[in-house]
Formats: structure tokens, C-alpha cells, sequence
């Protein structure tokens, strides 16, 4: 079972907002936030077309002079000078460009809208006890020539405030239905929204952050969100740096590292690779037995992937383990451990050659929820 998260605390720069989301005392995510907002997952634009380039895509001209990578594969293919509505999905890497999508969704803490998209549907995380009423209520919101989405959390809200966040939304649908003859960006996603529905959507967090202004930004970008957070975002006012509480600045420095220490004395190696993620149990000084320290090693990779945000194939080497039921009583903590991951981790299991590889998604920003 996930801890609340009960803190989030915001470190920002002229570029950036860095976030960390704290439960009970022990940071267990974290994200970055770009202060420019314009090639963020999420923003929308009116764009150009300015050239097709088979089997690659259609280059889109946005304003301010920035470029976008349009996919047209499977879809209806633009012509040279087109104006089209499109939503960035993947923010710009190195040499590789934002990439768009035509397909537009806007997200609220407990609602996703797609404008022109088609049914109703709840999130599978949402718990099995709360499934059908859920289903009962996306249905009874849904309106034709649109796709819903309910959140998780948006089973244990009040109907009144997911249908008022829906309504929200469909105005802001409404808005970026405008046309025009020139580049403009539409929607921005605020940040400080944006990290809240990425580290904690379905709980309450107080929200601490280094600068006054910071946190006169949160208040206001923050109120649709949450309409009484004002009383829970605080400028941290204790002398020191922000993430210096609970030490999380002394954390975060060990994630540029390889190695992680364990309590029992054993330590993981962490080693990104382009193809994959190779992670290797060490026992090191550790005396308990080694399925204990397995299942103590397969939470904390849980929490280490989700602190340094690692996607892709991911391939452990634990110890050794001959008794029976052992392997499984693992696989099954692993399990356990990432359930609660904001993004997609699909457990494949063991391997023949005696490693456990697992799945996480990659980094396009925000949950999977």
C-alpha cells in the first residue's frame, strides 16, 4: 500500500522548478518542472505545416519561432502551409524535437477531457470496491463527441466537484477551438499543477517552498486544483534550503551516484545503459537471509527508479535464492513495491538466465494515472 504523499517541496531557479514528493519523512519521487512552458508536455499551439518528410513526419512552425515534430503515420497527412491545432507529448531531448500530436487532452486533478474523442471510461488504477459507482458517474457525465476519463482519486470526491472541474474544462475546450492564420500557443500547463497531478494526485500535500514568490505562484496556479490550498502552500521560512528537510539534499546528491547503501549492509549497483537499466544486488556485510535481503532490495530499487525518473528495460541481478517459493515471495514484492509507481511498470518476471527484468515507462511527463 502507497504512503500519502503529506509534503511536496519546491526548489526553483530562473529555469526551473525542481520537485520532491515526501512521505512519512522519506522522499519517494520526484520530477522537474521547465519555468518556460511553451514545449512542455501538455501546452497546445496553432501550428504550421512546414514541410512533409516521408516516413519521418510533418515539421510544424509554432510561434516564437519554434519547431515541433508532427507523427502523421496512420493519420491524415497535412499539406505544406496548413494551420492545425496540436498538443505537445514528448518535450524536446538534445537534437531531437518536440514531438505533437493532434489528439488534445486536458487534464484536471480528478477529470481528463479529450474534445472530440468518444466514451467514458475510469482509470485502472481505481480501487475494485469503487469501480462501478465510478463507471456509473463517468457515464452519467459524459457528454457526445467527447472522451472522459476519470482519475483514480475522483472516486473518493465529492460528484459535485468533478463534475464543476468537467465543466472547467469543457470551457477551456471551448477556447482553444479558436482559429487563426498565424503560429500562437493556446495552453500552457501551469507547473505548480502539473507537479501536483504528477506527485500526488489523489492526496492533499502541503506544498513548502524556497521563495516567497514561488509560493505566491503555487497559491494562484494552484486554486482550480485545489480551491482551499491556500492555506497549505508556505514560503519554508527556517534559514536553510528547502531540501534540507528530512534531509532530502543529501539524498538527492547519492542519485548521481552508481552505488546505494542498504540498512542491512548490502548495496545495489545502478548502471544506465542506452539499451537498459542493469541493476546488481551486493551483499555485502548483510547477515539476514538472502530472500530477506532481496525483498528489502526490491523496495528500494522500487523508490531509486522513481527518484532518477529511469524508463525503459530494467534488468536486476539479486542474490541467489534456492529454497522453494523463494523466487516467487520476490517477484511478488517487486510487485508490490512499484504498484504505486505514476508511471505504467509491467513485472516480466525471471529470466533463464537467473535475473528479474521489469518495464517502466518513459519520461513524456505527468502520470499514467
Amino acid at each position: 500500500m502507497k504512503a500519502p504523499v503529506d509534503e511536496i517541496l519546491i526548489e526553483s531557479d530562473a529555469t526551473e522548478y525542481r520537485a520532491v514528493a515526501v512521505a512519512d519523512g522519506q522522499p519517494v519521487d520526484m520530477t522537474r518542472e521547465p519555468v518556460d512552458r511553451r514545449l512542455v508536455p501538455g501546452s497546445v499551439h496553432l501550428a504550421r505545416v512546414a514541410r512533409i518528410a516521408p516516413q519521418v513526419g510533418a515539421f510544424l512552425d509554432l510561434a516564437d519561432g519554434l519547431k515541433a515534430l508532427l507523427d502523421v503515420a496512420g493519420a491524415r497527412v497535412p499539406a505544406q502551409g496548413d494551420m492545425m491545432r496540436v498538443q505537445v507529448v514528448e518535450a524536446p531531448s538534445g537534437d531531437k524535437l518536440a514531438r505533437a500530436a493532434t489528439r488534445v487532452t486536458l487534464a484536471g486533478r480528478h477529470v481528463t477531457l479529450a474534445p472530440g474523442g468518444k466514451g467514458a471510461s475510469i482509470s485502472k488504477r481505481t480501487a475494485a470496491p469503487k469501480r462501478e459507482a465510478l463507471q456509473a458517474l463517468a457515464g452519467r457525465l459524459h457528454r457526445e463527441n467527447e472522451g472522459l476519463t476519470l482519475r483514480a482519486g475522483a472516486a473518493y470526491a465529492e460528484p459535485a466537484a468533478v463534475e464543476s472541474e468537467l465543466e472547467r474544462l469543457r470551457v477551456q475546450a471551448a477556447d482553444l477551438a479558436a482559429g487563426g492564420d498565424a503560429p500562437r500557443l493556446l495552453l500552457a500547463d501551469d507547473p505548480f499543477a502539473t507537479i501536483v497531478r504528477t506527485l500526488a494526485p489523489q492526496d492533499a500535500p502541503d506544498i513548502y517552498c524556497d521563495r516567497a514568490e514561488t509560493a505566491l505562484a503555487a497559491r494562484l496556479g494552484l486554486k482550480t486544483l485545489f480551491p482551499d490550498l491556500s492555506a497549505r502552500v508556505a514560503h519554508l521560512r527556517d534559514g536553510g534550503a528547502i531540501f534540507e528537510r528530512h534531509g532530502v539534499a543529501d539524498i538527492l546528491v547519492t542519485l548521481g551516484s552508481a552505488r546505494v547503501n542498504l540498512d542491512s549492509g548490502a548495496w545495489l549497483s545502478i548502471e544506465p545503459t542506452a539499451a537498459l537499466v542493469a541493476i546488481d544486488v551486493n551483499l555485502g556485510r548483510a547477515t539476514a537471509e538472502p530472500v530477506t535481503v532481496d525483498i528489502a532490495a526490491a523496495r528500494e530499487i522500487a523508490r531509486q527508479v522513481r527518484l532518477r525518473d529511469l524508463g525503459g528495460l530494467v534488468v536486476v541481478d539479486f542474490l541467489r535464492l534456492s529454497k522453494p517459493g523463494e523466487r516467487a515471495r520476490l517477484v511478488e514484492a517487486l510487485k508490490r513495491a512499484t504498484v504505486s509507481d505514476r508511471k505504467r511498470v509491467d513485472v516480466l518476471g525471471y529470466t533463464a538466465g537467473g535475473t528479474i527484468e521489469f518495464t517502466r515507462a518513459r519520461s513524456r511527463g505527468g502520470s499514467l494515472d
